[in-house]
């Protein structure tokens, strides 16, 4: 993981949490982030209490969640890992302004739940949610997560973004801090999302994509980039499942990186070789004219 140059409190969040999950909730201490999370100050049993760090440590280390059916439900493929949860936190706790974050799929929660601890007491914190599924596909248990802590400061909209994204614009450009998106990795899906996202996002603030190894968001991404007002944060590498396959990561980065720099390897087949998310932060306007054009690829 790549953390961003966001100030030492939101570093040591990211350098605690992104330690293995403790084995047991009883282990955790004033010093690790999964009570220190909302980078807000816990101590002794308060400490121990915070629901939003238990919900989070407890379906980790089960690797399950329940839905409203009353069914548990294993969360890989589709949760967010542990490490990714910390990168969504040190963005967010680097960056005191943020308190109006958005997010496109939410499935079992653990990114809504790692956004909404970030923004947490913060003045007009407000997460809103946009998952078409959460009911039909994911049992409603994104939602139950966050209502089980007594996170009560978000919205959830029920429609596919291509529906949502254009009445959130048509309300106010520029009213989030912090942009989320992880919802259908079509290329012309992601397109689309990025096209509403990048209105909606006002500057200064955040955009973070999911899943770079698929080409279809990496390609968006890179195109993306190509908008003279947004600049790479920050960004969580691929994790290696085996021995071999960190060996070959080490031996490859480096080679990769310097084809990347020569312009001999893509810039988006190299994020989707060895990156999972990227945060991307508006640092201007947007103030392409009509006739503004880069090749996508």
């Amino acid at each position: 993981m790549t953390v961003p140059a966001a100030g030492k409190e939101a570093a040591d969040i990211f350098a605690l949490y992104s330690r293995a999950v403790p084995d047991s909730l009883a282990t955790l201490t004033q010093e690790d982030p999964l009570i220190r999370m909302s980078a807000a100050p816990f101590t002794g049993i308060e400490a121990m209490m915070d629901p939003i760090a238990e919900t989070i440590a407890g379906i980790y280390q089960t690797g399950r969640t329940t839905g409203d059916s009353g069914s548990s439900h294993r969360i890989f493929p589709f949760a967010i890992s542990a490490e990714e949860g910390a990168f969504l936190l040190s963005v967010i706790a680097g960056d005191p302004k943020v308190s109006k974050t958005l997010e496109v799929g939410c499935a079992y929660g653990l990114s809504s739940l790692h956004i909404c601890a970030g923004i947490r007491g913060r003045s007009g914190a407000s997460h809103t949610i946009i998952d078409p599924f959460q009911t039909l596909q994911w049992d409603g248990a994104g939602i139950k997560n966050l209502r089980s802590c007594g996170v009560d400061f978000f919205h959830l909209i029920e429609e596919k973004s291509e529906f949502a994204l254009p009445k959130l614009l048509e309300k106010r450009e520029g009213q989030f801090d912090f942009i989320f998106i992880d919802g259908y990795h079509a290329f012309d899906h992601v397109l689309l999302d990025c096209f509403y996202a990048n209105r909606l996002l006002k500057v200064g603030g955040y955009l973070v994509f999911d899943d770079l190894g698929w080409l279809s968001v990496s390609g968006a991404v890179s195109f993306l980039l190509k908008y003279p007002c947004y600049a790479v944060h920050g960004s969580v590498k691929k994790t290696p499942k085996t021995f071999w396959e960190a060996a070959a990561l080490r031996f490859l980065m480096p080679l990769a990186r310097c084809a990347n720099a020569a312009g001999l390897f893509p810039s988006r087949s190299y994020r989707n070789t060895f990156y999972e998310m990227i945060a991307l932060k508006k640092i201007t306007e947007d103030k392409r004219s009509g006739s503004w054009h880069e090749d996508p690829f």
